[in-house]
Formats: C-alpha cells, structure tokens, sequence
C-alpha cells in the first residue's frame, strides 16, 4: 500500500500546491477582492464537480477492485454516464450563479471556471479504474507534468498583466491536458477500452451510483453553502479570508486524505474476504498511524497561527483570519476520524447510512450558518464548519462501532499522541516571541521525544513499533 499512498499524496500534493501557488500569486499580483472572487470561482466548480462525476469514483473503484475483468463496462458506460451528468451540472451552475445576483465580473469568473467540469469529470473516471487496479502511479504522472506548465503559464499571464479570465482559460487547458495523458497511459498499462455501450448496464450504474450521487451532491453543497454564505452576507473580502485559513490546513489533510484514498480497495477486499476482522484491524491501525501526525499540527497550529498567515501569505490583511484559524483547525482532526471511518461504511456496502449522515450534517450546517455567519462573519462560518464537524463524527462513530461488535475504543489510538502534543504545548506556551521557524523545530523535537517515551513504555523498542505502525505497507 505504501506506493499507492506515496503516489496518492504526491499527486495531491501537486494539485493543492499548484491551486495554493495560484492563490499565492493572485494575493500578490491582484489583491483582496480577486482573491474572493477566484475563491467564488473555484468554490462552485468543486461544488459542482462532484455533481458532474455524480458518484461514478467510488463506484467503479469499489468494482473493478474486486473484478478486474469489469473495468471496460464499468469505463465506457460510466463515461457516457458521466457526459450527461456533466452537461446538467453546467446548466444548473449556470442557473445558481445567475440567480446569485452576483455583480457582472464575478459571474464572469464563476461561469469561466465551470467549463473545465467536462474534461475534469472524465478524468476522474480514469482516477477510478487506476485506483481499482491499484496503480495510482499514473494518476501522478499526468497530474505533476500538466501542474508545471499551469503554474508556468499563470506566472506569465500574471507578470504581464493578466487577470482571472486569463487564469481560468489556462485552468480549462490544463483539465484537457490531463485527461489526455490519463486516457493515453490507461490505453497503454491498464486496458485498451472496447467502445461497446450497453445502455441496460448504463442505467444499472446510474442506479447503483445514486446513494454516491448523494453523498458527494451532499458534500458538495456542504462544503459550498459556507461560503457561499460569506459572500451575501459579508463581501468577496471575507470570502478570500476564509479560504486563506482553509488552504494552511491543506498539506496535512493531504496525507490523511491520501491514506485513506489508498487503504479503500484493501478495505474492501478485507470485508469481502473476512468480514468485519479484518476491516476493524486495518482502520484502526490507521486511525492510530494518522493522528501521530495531526494532533501535533492541530495543537502547533493553535499557538503559531498568526505567523503561519504571515509567512505564508506576506500580506498583513491576512492576519484577520487568525482567529477562524484557530477554530477550523480543530475541525482538522476530526476529519481524521470521518475519513477512515466513512470509508469503513461504504466498504462495508452501508453507502446509505453515510448518505443519511450528510443529510443530517447538511440540515445543520444551512441552520448554523445562516445563524452564525450573520452574527459573527467569517469566524461564525469557522465555528459552523467545527461544530458540523462534532456531529458528522458522532454519526460516523455509532454505526462503525456498532458494526465492530461494539468494540472501537479511540481513546487507546488518541491518548499517546495527545500527551505528547500536551508536553509540545507548555514549550510553545513560553516560547514567546521566538522565531517561526525555531519554534516548528523545538515544538517538533519535544513531541518527537514524549511520543518516543510513551511508546517505549507501551509498546517497546524501535523493532515493536516498526512492527505495529508499518504492517499496512505490505499490503497490496
């Protein structure tokens, strides 16, 4: 598994650093209010990506996983699924955006970056069949190539004048590069695809991919209606803001994202072959092996918030973000949890259960926002996204742990990382006004050192703990 999440992480990596580097470049070459509108932009064309791929990932994953043999009906007919679900996420994004009332530019923006939810939607089909033959190496491989020259390209507009048309004309040519060197490396080390449509296959599909339709039409609406929100109620100023302590969380959510990515079709096969055992075994070693590295963060960004903003951003109006900072960061380690365990349900074949839960997240996240974003802005909007956060674990938690046999103790995964993190914390109590970069060295070294005690107590020396937290690498 361990190349598998490597290439997962690094593909990711790549993307979010290309889509950071665009922020980072807007911030400095354009200002606040394009920083809010860019936001906007990318905000709707996540939303409604996820509606264009309408659930197809997690499908074909889950199937070719176990079934090589049925990547070819399972990617030509998810294709043209994928088509018309495309074309209609389109028109209902152009529907929303004009009934927004947005001004004249913004909408421009918004309705100039969705033309990339074509090509983007297909890709994402060749992510699945690469995922479902555990062979995510070339998912990598075309998204680090057509990054560079999207970063490159954008560089250049922007020195030389450009704006957020030039920027999202350069975004729609990467989506078709990518798709491109995709679909190519799939022809040439997966399968060559037999274009035979079976139109009864086609609609059985889009049946059995209507609980992921609404998870991720779920999601999306989830992670859009902030937002959103933000930018009615407040102005594009505060929606740049809020997306500017968002991005800081983006490198460590990578990695748990790109573990769990990678540990689905091991989940799966573990379900399908030994039941629940196996599953319980691999999530929560998982559990245990992520949180050594996000608790620390979410405690470490507690304290460096504000020079974190500064360093990353150079900008003093960034700082206005410190405090939703300081609050969604919390959020962080709850994803953990959610990440591994809601890959747990749908594994298990409970889709529906996760899609009951984001109906509930959903229903909390309109009330609480429109509640909180009108008293308080942008911090109203951090303390939704962590209080929705609380609630989505707790309906995570229950169902898994019901389906383990009553037996899924955290407190055993959580308590040595949270010591440790605690000993880190009283360091950066009194660290006062000691460079960043000191601070990140000496907090890290501290932690390092608790967390190697308490192991040697609990577990033993170097070769036990080898043993407990590499045994996933082995997997295939």
């Amino acid at each position: 598994m361990t190349n598998n999440t490597l290439s997962i992480l690094a593909s990711d990596i790549v993307n979010r650093a290309a889509t950071f580097v665009l922020y980072a470049l807007v911030s400095r070459h354009l200002g606040a209010h394009e920083f809010g509108q860019m936001s906007l932009g990318l905000t709707f064309f996540q939303t409604f990506q996820l509606l264009a791929v309408a659930g197809m990932q997690t499908l074909v994953t889950r199937e070719v996983a176990k079934d090589r043999t049925q990547t070819n009906p399972y990617l030509i007919n998810g294709s043209l699924s994928i088509v018309l679900f495309s074309l209609l996420s389109m028109l209902l994004l152009l529907a929303v955006t004009w009934s927004m009332g947005y001004a004249l530019d913004t909408t421009e923006v918004i309705l100039l970056f969705s033309v990339s939810l074509f090509p983007y939607a297909i890709s994402v089909l060749c992510d699945a069949v690469f995922q479902g033959w555990e062979r995510m190496q070339y998912i990598t491989y075309a998204n680090v190539v057509v990054n560079i020259f999207k970063i490159a390209f954008a560089y250049y507009v922007l020195i030389n004048g450009g704006g957020l048309v030039g920027l999202a004309l350069i975004l729609f040519g990467s989506h078709v590069a990518v798709l491109v060197v995709k679909w190519y490396l799939l022809q040439r080390n997966i399968i060559k695809p037999q274009f035979k449509f079976d139109m009864r296959f086609c609609w059985e599909m889009s049946k059995a991919t209507l609980p992921f339709l609404g998870i991720d039409g779920l999601i999306a609406l989830m992670n859009a209606y902030l937002t959103i929100t933000l930018s009615k109620m407040t102005s594009e100023v505060d929606v740049g803001l809020f997306s500017a302590a968002t991005q800081v969380l983006v490198p460590v959510g990578l990695i748990f994202q790109s573990v769990a990515i990678s540990a689905f079709p091991i989940m799966s096969r573990r379900h399908k072959t030994n039941s629940n055992s196996g599953l319980k075994q691999i999530s929560e070693s998982l559990l245990e092996l992520l949180l050594l590295i996000v608790v620390p963060t979410t405690v470490g960004l507690v304290f460096l918030s504000k020079p974190v903003l500064l360093l990353l951003y150079d900008n003093e109006s960034f700082v206005q973000a410190t405090l939703a900072l300081q609050v969604i960061v919390w959020a962080m380690m709850l994803r953990v949890f959610t990440q591994v365990l809601g890959r747990v349900l749908v594994a298990s074949m409970q889709e529906k259960v996760t899609l009951r839960i984001l109906v509930v997240d959903s229903i909390v996240t309109v009330i609480l926002g429109i509640v909180l974003i009108g008293r308080m802005g942008m911090v109203g909007a951090a303390w939704t996204t962590l209080i929705v956060r609380c609630v989505d674990f707790v309906q995570h938690y229950i169902p898994v742990r019901r389906s383990f046999g009553g037996n899924l103790a955290l407190g055993s995964i959580l308590w040595k990382p949270a010591i440790a993190s605690a000993v880190m914390a009283v360091y950066l109590t009194i660290a006062g006004q000691q460079p960043l970069l000191v601070q990140i060295v000496v907090g890290a070294t501290i932690y390092m050192a608790a967390l190697s005690v308490l192991m040697a107590l609990t577990i033993g020396g170097p070769a036990q703990v080898k043993a407990r937290y590499l045994a996933l690498a082995s997997e295939s």
